[in-house]
């Protein structure tokens, strides 16, 4: 069995993880992840540049301010979706700001 057959460099595997991801499955069991963790400006979001190749926000009053999930996969075709989706405790003080 060639090595890119096994491990996180398949795309079965991976898919697989994503799917128990979406089922919550990761209390209980240890999913693979990669966590970037420090103080305000540490360079976390350097890392993940260089990781994905994606830029992310460098100035000043922008920044990261929420837990980013960022999946990627080998594909024949190069397409980017991108989502955010708030905090519930985000949604309902915005719905309140707004009334």
């Amino acid at each position: 069995m060639a090595k890119s057959e096994v491990g996180l460099g398949n795309q079965a595997t991976l898919t697989k993880i994503d799917k128990l991801r979406e089922l919550n499955v990761g209390a209980l069991i240890p999913l693979p992840q990669l966590v970037a963790v420090g103080d305000q400006s540490s360079g976390k979001s350097s890392v993940l540049e260089s990781v994905t190749g994606f830029s992310f926000p460098r100035a000043a009053g922008l920044c990261t301010r929420y837990a980013t999930q960022i999946t990627c996969r080998r594909a024949a075709e190069k397409r980017i979706f991108i989502s955010i989706i708030p905090p519930p405790q985000c949604r309902r003080a915005d719905q309140e700001a707004a009334a």
